[in-house]
């Protein structure tokens, strides 16, 4: 086997996890010679004689099977070796050599954003994450997240609403679904991002697995917003391993009396960058000027994006008709998508030539 299949062969060894392969690997030199000796890892700090019986009962064509069925699925093995292996997975605690994905990886030159909180969100928490993932994925801002119920679950939706990319980081394996409710979503991401996992197939999702899994999306991630989440909570836990590895840390405040504003709040308190929509996300990571949606609207270059500029004139056109307007008031009037307006309207809110207010809404500067 190949050096590809021989990491796979590793990853398949119940009790072999990225700390031991990293161990395997230094002490051999490289997954095939590690493969070729696994009658001596009891050799191996670590790794012990029971694990070494497991994987002399791992075999060549259990290896060759697992491969066949990713790719039957349409996912494939992703090594630390590989050239689309994200860079950013090299900066967190014990970086995974093995990905498993179904669908394109981001660009690493494509800004990316993770979207946190709980499963427990609340209505304003739900709305939040839904707008900020919409209108971040609308400029062109991969958005990240773990697929969990809640904020999860309303990042990634957000996302495919303004027709952009989003990854979703599982804490099982890509032919399982959890939480069950989103097996539609899980599809939709897959044709408009990717699922990401370190899990082999069959990887059913236990209470370790989601830690582990937030130093993944943290890799995938420029930036990270808090959306809502106790102090306790795993997306705080997230939040810390973000801090550790130097990304970004932002939060969305909320009512001092809901216990979800808790970890926010205590975040904005400590200094985070406050996040109230997707322009403070933009502004806080030099993000502002780096996408044509934004240059049309502040006077540059029309060509750089054809039918851009109608779609910009059409919107301050509309506005001038009425006092206010909500984006989806404007994507009717103007007769262009969600996605479309979303950027459009960032641009101009960002060259200040409208105006956000409460609840939505939008105006020309009076």
């Amino acid at each position: 086997m190949d050096e590809r299949l021989c990491l796979l062969a590793l990853r398949l060894v119940p009790g072999i996890g990225p700390k031991r392969i990293t161990a395997l690997l230094d002490r051999y030199g490289s997954a095939q010679e590690a493969w070729r000796a696994r009658g001596t890892w009891d050799e191996v700090p670590g790794i012990g004689t029971a694990l070494a019986a497991a994987a002399r009962r791992v075999d060549e064509r259990l290896v060759e099977t697992h491969w066949h069925r990713l790719a039957a699925m349409g996912a494939r093995v992703v090594t630390s070796g590989d050239a689309d292996y994200p860079p950013g997975l090299h900066q967190v605690p014990s970086p995974p050599p093995v990905l498993f994905v179904k669908g394109a990886l981001p660009p690493a030159a494509q800004p990316s954003l993770a979207i946190v909180g709980t499963r427990r969100a609340s209505p304003y928490g739900l709305r939040t994450a839904r707008t900020l993932g919409r209108d971040l994925a609308a400029v062109g801002v991969a958005v990240i997240s773990g697929l969990a119920r809640g904020v999860d679950t309303a990042a990634h939706r957000g996302a495919l609403d303004g027709q952009g990319t989003t990854v979703a980081v599982l804490g099982s394996g890509l032919d399982v679904v959890y939480p069950p409710e989103n097996r539609d979503l899980m599809e939709e991401i897959a044709v408009n991002g990717a699922l990401v996992t370190e899990y082999p197939l069959g990887t059913q999702p236990q209470p370790g697995h989601f830690p582990a899994r937030n130093r993944i999306i943290v890799g995938l991630a420029q930036g990270v917003v808090l959306v809502e989440g106790s102090r306790r909570s795993g997306a705080m836990r997230t939040v810390a391993i973000a801090t550790d590895c130097g990304r970004e840390v932002m939060a969305v405040p909320g009512d001092a009396d809901r216990w979800g504003s808790d970890g926010p709040n205590h975040l904005v308190r400590e200094g985070a960058a406050l996040v109230r929509h997707a322009v403070d996300v933009l502004d806080t990571m030099g993000w502002a000027a780096m996408f044509p949606a934004m240059e049309i609207a502040a006077g540059c270059d029309p060509e750089q994006v054809p039918g851009l500029q109608d779609v910009t004139a059409r919107l301050l056109v509309a506005l001038q008709a009425s006092a206010t307007l909500t984006i989806d008031e404007l994507a009717a009037m103007v007769e262009a998508p969600v996605g479309t307006i979303v950027g459009a309207l960032i641009g101009l809110e960002l060259a200040g030539r409208v105006i956000r207010l409460p609840g939505g809404r939008f105006s020309l500067p009076r």
